[in-house]
C-alpha cells in the first residue's frame, strides 16, 4: 500500500491485526467467516480474530503473564495501537475493527517490483469510528455484500468486485481442502491459492505452489501451555506430490545429548534427484543427483550443540561411497572453513568440531533420552512417526545463536527471566491421504 495510507490506515487497522498474529490465538469460530466475500481467484487470504475476547484470547493472557511485565499487555498494545490511529482508547479500536479483519490478496503485481493489490475487510460495530480510521488514508472503501472493503485505490476496488462476481471462497473445492480438519477454534486463518501465488513467489524460493495449482491452509491457535500452528499442503497433481512416507526416527539414539536443535528427514535422495529432474535443460549440476542421491536413502539429521557445533549425521550403506561424495562435495564448495567427517557403523558424520565426532562414538547419554527433548515433544503431541521433524530448545538456542551469553557482573547480562518460560519447539508432517499435514508447537512453561 502507499506511504500515505501506511500513516493512518495501517498502524489502526492492522496494527491490531498484526497483534493478533503475532500472539498466535483467537475466539472459537470467527476468524475465517469472510470466506463468502473473498475471491475464489485470490492468491492469498489472511483472516484474523480482532474481537479481543472469547477463551483463546484468554489463553493468550495466561501466557503473557508468565513473562516479565506481561500482565495485562495486550490491553497496553490496543491503546497504543488505538492512540496511533487517533482514536481515543482499546474499546475504540475493538468497535472500529469489528469481531473480524480479512486481508485479501487479489492476484500478482502488474509489474516486477510493484507491490500486489490488497483489500482489507472487516465488519465494523461502530461506523463512525471505521470511518475515523480510513479518514485521511487516502484509501478506497465501499460495502460490499455487509463487508466494509478497503483497498488503496477505487481501481483495486473495482478489480475485487470483479473477481468476486467470478466465485467466493465459500463452496470453493480447492479452499476447502486445504483447510479440512484444520482446528475450529483459531484466531488467524491462512490459504494460499498455489494457482495465482507462482507470480508472487518466484525468483524467492522453490515453494511448491506455482501456476499449474496447489494450496495450503493453516490456522494458528493458543493453548494453555502454548501456541500452535496447524497446517495442510495440497500438491498440484498426483505427478507433481513428492512421495513422503512416515517413519519413526532412529538417529536420535545416536546423537548425543544437549542439542539445542534438532533436525530429521528421510530419503533425501529422492527429493533431490526429483529436483534435478526439474532443472531446465540448459542448467546442470556439477555431481550426478542419482549417485548422490541413493547415498542418501536413509534418515538424515542435522543436530547444533553448544559451541557452536553444527553436525550433520546420515544412515549410509556405502561408508567408502559415502566419503568420495563428500570430499566431491567439499572441493566443488572451496572455502577453508574447518571441516571434519568420518563413516563409521553405517553412519556418516560431517561437523565443524573433532570433539563432536568423538562424541557420537562415545558412551555418552543420548539424544532420545534427553529429558527436555522428551518433555517438548510429548507437550507437543507429536506422533511416534512423522514425515519429518525439528526441535529447537528455544531458551538455550536464543543465546547461542545471537551471541547474548550473559557477562557475569554486567548490567547488560541478558534478561534470562524472558527466556525461562520458553520450551522446546516442535514441527512435523504427516501424511493425509493426498495431502500433507504439518504442525508447529511452541511451548510456554
Amino acid at each position: 500500500m502507499s506511504n500515505v495510507m501506511s500513516m493512518r490506515f495501517v498502524p489502526g487497522l492492522l496494527a491490531a491485526l498484526l497483534v493478533a498474529v503475532a500472539a498466535g490465538c483467537g475466539q472459537s469460530g470467527v476468524a475465517g467467516s469472510a470466506g463468502a466475500v473473498v475471491p475464489e481467484s485470490a492468491v492469498a487470504y489472511v483472516s484474523v480474530d480482532t474481537s479481543f475476547e472469547g477463551d483463546q484470547w484468554r489463553a493468550l493472557s495466561g501466557l503473557l503473564e508468565r513473562f516479565p511485565d506481561g500482565e495485562g499487555l495486550v490491553d497496553e498494545l490496543l491503546e497504543k495501537a488505538s492512540a496511533e490511529a487517533g482514536l481515543g482508547g482499546g474499546a475504540d479500536l475493538r468497535a472500529a475493527l469489528g469481531p473480524e479483519v480479512a486481508l485479501v490478496v487479489l492476484d500478482e503485481p502488474a509489474a516486477a517490483g510493484d507491490e500486489p493489490p490488497v483489500v482489507v475487510l472487516t465488519q465494523p460495530g461502530d461506523e463512525a469510528a471505521f470511518a475515523d480510521l480510513v479518514e485521511g488514508a487516502g484509501a478506497a472503501r465501499a460495502e460490499v455484500q455487509g463487508w466494509q472493503a478497503v483497498a488503496e485505490t477505487e481501481a483495486d476496488l473495482e478489480r475485487y468486485r470483479e473477481a468476486l462476481d467470478a466465485g467466493s471462497l465459500e463452496g470453493s473445492q480447492a479452499f476447502e481442502e486445504a483447510m479440512d480438519g484444520l482446528p475450529a477454534e483459531a484466531l488467524a486463518r491462512v490459504y494460499v491459492n498455489g494457482a495465482g501465488a507462482g507470480g508472487l513467489t518466484r525468483g524467492i524460493s522453490p515453494l511448491p505452489l506455482d501456476a499449474s495449482g496447489g494450496s495450503l491452509g493453516a490456522a494458528v491457535v493458543a493453548e494453555d501451555d502454548g501456541v500452535r500452528v496447524e497446517g495442510r499442503a495440497i500438491a498440484a497433481g498426483e505427478d507433481e506430490a513428492p512421495e513422503l512416507d512416515a517413519y519413526r526416527s532412529e538417529l536420535v539414539e545416536e546423537i548425543p545429548a544437549g542439542a539445542v536443535a534438532f533436525l530429521s528427514f528421510n530419503d533425501l535422495g529422492s527429493a533431490l534427484e526429483q529436483f534435478a529432474g526439474s532443472l531446465d535443460g540448459g542448467m546442470a549440476l556439477p555431481f550426478d543427483p542419482g549417485e548422490v542421491g541413493g547415498l542418501l536413502s536413509g534418515e538424515i539429521a542435522l543436530y547444533v550443540r553448544a559451541g557452536p557445533t553444527v553436525t550433520l549425521l546420515a544412515e549410509v550403506d556405502d561408508e567408502q561411497a559415502a566419503i568420495e561424495t563428500v570430499e566431491l562435495l567439499l572441493g566443488l564448495a572451496g572455502g577453508e572453513a574447518p571441516i571434519v567427517y568420518e563413516a563409521f557403523d553405517g553412519l556418516l558424520a560431517v561437523s565443524n568440531s573433532q570433539a563432536e565426532l568423538d562424541a557420537l562414538r562415545g558412551d555418552g547419554p543420548r539424544l532420545g533420552g534427553d529429558d527436555r527433548f522428551a518433555a517438548a515433544l510429548e507437550a507437543a503431541g507429536m506422533p511416534d512417526e512423522t514425515t519429518g521433524f525439528g526441535y529447537v530448545d528455544v531458551e538455550a538456542a536464543i543465546p547461542l545463536v545471537a551471541g547474548l551469553a550473559p557477562v557475569a557482573g554486567t548490567a547488560d547480562a541478558l534478561p534470562e527471566a524472558y527466556l525461562e518460560p520458553l520450551g522446546g519447539l516442535v514441527f512435523w508432517g504427516e501424511p493425509a491421504g493426498d495431502a500433507q499435514r504439518f504442525s508447529l508447537f511452541l511451548a510456554v512453561e
